[in-house]
């Protein structure tokens, strides 16, 4: 079942859930001293009960219910789940329960090409998923893929091809709307191309980070460098002035990788909402 949506204005914002794997703490935050028990004991969503060593990684898509017509933000994983990243997709299932058929998304806004965000924007015989969609991808991320990526890699960029064949794919590199209050931004180094997605609708924003966040203790420390960026420098100085912006703000983040994808950016940290 998808998790609780939010609203931001007129706009219903429905996460939708592949499942989650654990992926081990050590591979997380280089360089620093975590103290992991202060963090499971703080956020025990984040964690998986029985494991002292792993992190609870959930894969999400996001789905907006906007009065222009369905925009999904990321596709989920597709059929590219696979040790250690052990997920199936459930993007048709969780539509489905959500009274949505995939023909009726408008747009799809892909935050970069890892296959745990763009998996499942075509199927398996390479059909799309979404046939009536504009996928919006970074140009800097369709070239970053193809070049120095292999089809047997972790991203969706050659299952994608069809898509480029079809003229579905928009590559504008510019910072652009995708439709009303839906703002595509780049903010990289997670990936060349990686983007978040603002949502404004009165006096209401939320933003969805991507992969500018993987565990809560950057949220606090944002600088702090990780080993899943392709240019760790310049995707902590990406996280860090959205940090600092969402939290003078106000605005609720929205987080691909959290068990609980809503919440705040306070003082200290991470609130969930």
């Amino acid at each position: 079942m998808p998790h609780e949506s939010s609203t931001v204005g007129s706009v219903e914002v429905v996460p939708l859930c592949d499942g989650w794997a654990p992926l081990p703490l050590d591979d997380e935050l280089p360089g620093h001293d975590v103290d992991w028990a202060a963090e499971r004991a703080r956020f025990p969503w984040a964690f998986p009960p029985d494991d002292a060593n792993s992190w609870a990684w959930h894969v999400h898509s996001f789905l907006l219910r906007h009065p222009d017509g369905l925009v999904l933000i990321d596709t989920g994983i597709g059929h590219f789940g696979r040790p250690p990243y052990d997920v199936s997709s459930a993007i048709d299932e969780e539509l489905k329960v959500m009274g949505v058929s995939p023909d009726d998304v408008g747009h799809v806004v892909l935050t970069h090409l890892h296959a745990d965000h763009s998996g499942a924007a075509c199927r398996p015989d390479g059909t799309p998923r979404f046939p009536n969609a504009r996928f919006h991808v970074h140009p800097d991320d369709w070239s970053f893929f193809g070049e120095h990526r292999t089809p047997e890699d972790f991203t969706g960029r050659f299952a994608m091809e069809p898509l480029e064949e079809l003229g579905l794919l928009d590559l504008d590199p510019s910072d652009h709307v995708a439709v009303p209050g839906v703002h595509v931004r780049h903010a990289p180094g997670h990936t060349p191309g990686h983007r978040v997605v603002q949502l404004d609708d009165g006096n209401d924003t939320l933003l969805l980070t991507g992969d500018l966040l993987h565990v809560p203790p950057q949220i606090a420390s944002p600088t702090w460098l990780s080993n899943h960026d392709e240019d760790a420098e310049v995707a902590a100085r990406s996280r860090a002035a959205i940090i600092e912006r969402a939290q003078a703000k106000g605005w609720v983040l929205g987080v691909s990788h959290f068990a609980r994808p809503f919440g705040r950016v306070e003082v200290d940290g991470w609130l969930s909402i």
